[in-house]
């Protein structure tokens, strides 16, 4: 019989399943999990795959399948499997795979495994059915049940009408087809809800027709009074079991898909066989047919929104708003027919992970979180491969063998976590092991072996340049050649193949403690939101997950203009020298002077920021990516088209190709930066950055713009009362509303009852948002006065900022936000690890030691706050402005300092990275660390942890931060 090639694109892609639930099943068997549950999954995937291959005439898979069926009959009644007989079914498996693409297999069934043969299935002529007077069902729901009746009596319908054209001689071999298909489905949705004495009847009635669809014998009378008969009987089962109103027999009271999702390793396939039941199958052609519709759709909503908002007419601007929301309601269950969760490629490593370990002699335990992160299906067959990769890499350079381990003070077994995660509109996924991580000497060593750099090249290089040789071309740790790795073909491929689809990928490691892989990759390449800008008269499309933020220059003034360094534009942008691109003149348009007020574009290209100079903001919008036409294919500054609102075309700017042909990043070295920052930043690195705002007082308050989270406009209707507490919904978190006014105790500013709105300041603390209400929110201010504590006398309050114009009161957000919650962190659900909470330092500051101290802060505010604490307390204290200076600093006298003290968030190198740093070099990696910022959530302080700090604490609490520097060093003091 002929079939459509979609009818065997479909049978391929449902026997691949049964395959990976078949592997599942081992797997998990080899793990522990419970033996007879997937034993079930086991066997059952491969009886429906050999029943499935027959039917579609792929006869050798069939009889494949029918071997290992055989051989997997023996451990029925068994406990276990023994761990070469698993081995043996995997590669089993894997034959399989490579059958059914049409390749050839030299898998080999030996003679003394084949100790038993599964007996044939009773014949329909013989075959008694006894029908239990109850059925009891629990652990599945009401709609699964109903949807699996349905198709039930849909298929008992049809194998009527087939039987009834065979006896009337009728039929054609098609029909014979169908019944077979029919009684094939029946037979596994009977299974899959434990109905075993249903499955039992399609079963035999399946076996009995395999003669006669293979056309060896004719239907005969009898044969066809025994197929009306068990029809009958598998009728009465089903209404059976529509009248119990619940699915599972009682001879098995706990049904297998309850079992399977009570089991970690064999939830997905449970939740995927439940979501079976009600779905339906629909080829992946016509989703890409109805995305590219879509995408056709959401430009012609652009171009009517473009129209309705030059026109007059009432009526037609709410139909245009009409059509807008309900486009973009379709666009988003558009998208989600394409998400797939990510660990339908993660699941898969547990196999990659376990062949690995067993060739390098290691004990690997692989870990996933967060396998129902969802992402594009192209996206998610784009980073497979990647993905694999990192993986193998992990296994074989990263994690050692467990001798090694033991003598290292590890556990002998290695672990691999596998983490995604959503994150600002992308999605995350790292990969981490706890191996022996990269050491910076091997790395620049290679790196000069095989020539990728010079002697004088490596000693310039920072630490995340050095990580960065890993991306070279060519380059390889390995020290021989194996059928894992050491040919210098790698990660050079997972960096290229990840940016082709508008990822990146960045790489953390700490010697001795293990190696962090991060890619970052869009939701989607098929709709993307985007800034439109205006330059050289013609308007372009900046993908907004490449856009860190809009900067508008005024040249008037000196401390915010654009600057030259050896003919080249630059821009001071807290603390960081940014290299400035103008689009005129990628565009090719003759060179012109700078506007007297600039837009800059700041952008992530991948190795560093940069920023783009253009002309004008056009607007936001959600653009339809084409691609570009074979001719312009070699611009590597644009990634392609799209057609705007009002029908014009607009080229897509690709951020990695701007960077990479203007040699962005590319040559920059740790010396050159250093230079930079030492010659260019003095006047910068002292002004203080604060947001000013009016509360109902004659002098204007300040907060500092560090502690900034965002700033919101609330109407007064959208504040509700939650236990005596103001209260804004917040996206998915309720924000407390906390008047300055009224905790300064200023009071209510007269009039503000009748406000229909109010100014609010986010910030965030220990996780957790809080919202201060402010009367008006007035300007940012960068100033170089110091702020007077001398006549502080109120809690919630700074000091003084004693500016050429104005005084100004500097406000503590922190303080005024304990004074309403006095313990604050009981608002949040996420409690911080208790090794590192600040709390846990109780003992006094030993006030005679005195102590060389290196802190590590980019704000100003914060960098003289924190060392005045020190120096009142008889402290020498070495100030830096990043991890890169902090680096620097400590390279000239290593044995100088007791103790570093980091903030997180910084340029160039953040407090994470400084960490790894410093616990990677043996000349002062036994350093105490303690880090200390505003961002004090759970993850934040996991990751410290995870970094290399001691201690995590909030930044302000003077009297904690003393006794944690005492507790930390008093220890390390004793030991020299």
């Amino acid at each position: 019989m002929s079939f459509t090639e979609q009818e065997i694109e479909e049978f391929k892609a449902e026997a691949l399943e049964l395959l990976e639930t078949a592997e599942k099943g081992l797997l998990a068997i080899d793990e522990g999990a419970d033996y007879q549950t997937a034993y079930n999954l086991i066997f059952r995937s491969i009886h429906n795959l050999k029943g499935g291959a027959g039917l579609m005439e792929f006869f050798e898979l069939q009889r494949h399948t029918h071997e290992l069926e055989s051989l997997m009959v023996q451990y029925k009644g068994a406990t276990a499997i023994p761990k070469a007989k698993i081995n043996f079914f995997l590669r089993g498996i894997d034959a399989a795979r490579l059958i059914l693409t049409g390749k050839k297999s030299d898998f080999k069934f030996t003679d003394e495994s084949k100790s038993d043969v599964k007996p044939e299935p009773p014949q329909i002529e013989n075959f008694k059915i006894e029908i239990p007077q109850k059925v009891s069902v629990t652990g599945v729901s009401e709609a699964a049940v109903a949807e699996f009746i349905s198709e039930c009596e849909e298929i008992v319908d049809r194998v009527s009408q087939v039987l009834r054209l065979i006896e009337s001689n009728s039929y054609k071999k098609e029909n014979l087809e169908a019944l077979y298909r029919d009684i094939h489905s029946l037979k596994g949705s009977a299974y899959l809800f434990s109905q075993n004495t249903l499955g039992d009847i399609a079963h035999a009635v399946e076996s009995s027709l395999e003669d006669v669809r293979s056309g060896s014998v004719q239907p005969t009378r009898i044969m066809l009074d025994n197929l009306f008969k068990s029809l009958s009987e598998i009728e009465a089962e089903v209404q059976n079991i529509g009248k119990s109103n619940r699915p599972v027999a009682a001879a098995n009271p706990e049904p297998l898909i309850k079992k399977m999702a009570a089991n970690p390793e064999l939830a997905g396939v449970a939740e995927k066989e439940a979501e079976n039941t009600s779905s339906i199958r629909v080829p992946v052609s016509i989703l890409d047919n109805l995305m590219t519709l879509m995408g056709e759709m959401v430009l012609v909503r652009n171009q009517v929104l473009q129209f309705s908002s030059q026109s007059e007419d009432l009526d037609f601007l709410n139909l245009s708003k009409r059509l807008n929301v309900v486009t973009s309601e379709i666009q988003n269950e558009m998208m989600k027919t394409r998400m797939q969760p990510i660990g339908n490629i993660l699941n898969k490593f547990h196999r990659v992970v376990r062949d690995i370990s067993s060739d390098l002699q290691k004990e690997i335990t692989l870990n996933i979180f967060g396998a129902d992160t969802e992402l594009d299906k192209s996206l998610l067959e784009a980073i497979k491969d990647p993905l694999t990769h990192i993986v193998r890499n992990s296994c074989d350079h990263g994690i050692e063998t467990p001798n090694v381990r033991v003598v290292a003070g590890k556990a002998k077994t290695g672990s691999l976590n596998i983490r995604s995660y959503h994150e600002g509109g992308q999605v995350v996924i790292e990969v981490s092991d706890d191996g022996k991580g990269l050491h910076k000497d091997t790395l620049l060593k290679r790196a000069i072996e095989k020539g990728l750099l010079s002697s004088t090249q490596a000693a310039g290089l920072g630490e995340k340049e050095i990580l960065g040789l890993i991306f070279t071309p060519g380059f390889s740790t390995a020290e021989t050649v194996t059928n894992l790795s050491g040919r210098g073909v790698g990660m050079d491929v997972v960096r290229t193949n990840v940016e082709k689809i508008g990822g990146t990928v960045e790489l953390s490691s700490v010697a001795g403690k293990g190696t962090t892989t991060r890619l970052k990759i869009p939701l989607t390449l098929a709709i993307v939101p985007a800034l439109i800008v205006k330059c050289g008269g013609e308007s372009f499309a900046i993908p907004q997950v490449k856009l860190e933020q809009l900067v508008r220059v005024d040249q008037s003034t000196d401390e915010n203009a654009i600057e030259f360094l050896q003919g080249v534009p630059v821009f001071r942008l807290r603390g960081t020298i940014l290299p400035l691109v103008d689009l005129n003149k990628i565009l090719g348009l003759p060179a012109r002077p700078l506007a007297s007020v600039s837009n800059i574009a700041v952008l992530n290209g991948e190795h560093c920021l940069f920023g783009i100079i253009f002309d004008e903001v056009l607007d936001t919008a959600d653009i339809v990516v084409k691609p570009l036409n074979r001719l312009l294919r070699s611009l590597q500054v644009y990634s392609g088209a799209t057609i705007l609102g009002d029908g014009s075309i607009s080229l897509i700017v690709d951020v990695a190709g701007i960077a990479k042909v203007c040699q962005i990043g590319s040559d920059r070295t740790k010396s050159d930066e250093a230079q930079l920052h030492e010659n260019e930043s003095k006047k910068f690195v002292e002004l203080q950055e604060f947001l000013v705002v009016r509360v109902n007082s004659p002098t204007k308050h300040a907060i500092v713009l560090g502690y900034v989270h965002r700033l919101e406009e609330f109407k007064k209707t959208q504040i509700e009362t939650s236990a005596g507490q103001q209260v804004v919904r917040y996206g998915k978190h309720i924000l407390p509303i906390i008047s300055i006014s009224e905790q300064l105790g200023y009071g209510k500013r007269a009039g503000a009852e009748t406000k229909d709105s109010c100014s609010v300041v986010v910030v965030q603390k220990s996780g957790v948002l809080y919202g201060l209400e402010v009367d008006e929110i007035v300007d940012t201010l960068s100033t170089d006065s110091e702020v007077e504590t001398a006549l502080v006398r109120r809690k919630g309050v700074f000091g003084n900022l004693n500016t050429a114009e104005e005084l100004i009161v500097a406000v503590d957000p922190f303080e005024i936000i304990n004074s309403v919650f006095k313990d604050s962190e009981s608002l949040s659900d996420q409690e911080a690890p208790v090794e590192l909470v600040a709390k846990a330092v109780k003992k006094k500051v030993d006030s005679n030691a005195q102590l060389e101290i290196l802190l590590v802060d980019d704000t100003v505010f914060f960098r003289k706050n924190v060392a005045k604490i020190f120096e009142k307390a008889g402290h020498q204290v070495t100030l830096a402005v990043d991890g890169i200076d902090a680096i620097a600093i400590l390279e000239k006298d290593p044995k100088k300092f007791q103790i570093v003290v980091s903030d997180i968030e910084m340029p160039r190198m953040n407090g994470f990275e400084l960490a790894q740093a410093i616990r990677s070099n043996q000349n002062y990696a036994s350093l105490p660390l303690l880090a200390l910022s505003s961002r004090a959530d759970k993850d934040y302080m996991q990751r410290g942890l995870e970094a290399g700090f001691d201690i995590y604490l909030e930044k302000l609490q003077p009297e904690v931060l003393l006794n944690s520097v005492n507790q930390l060093v008093k220890p390390h003091r004793k030991a020299v």
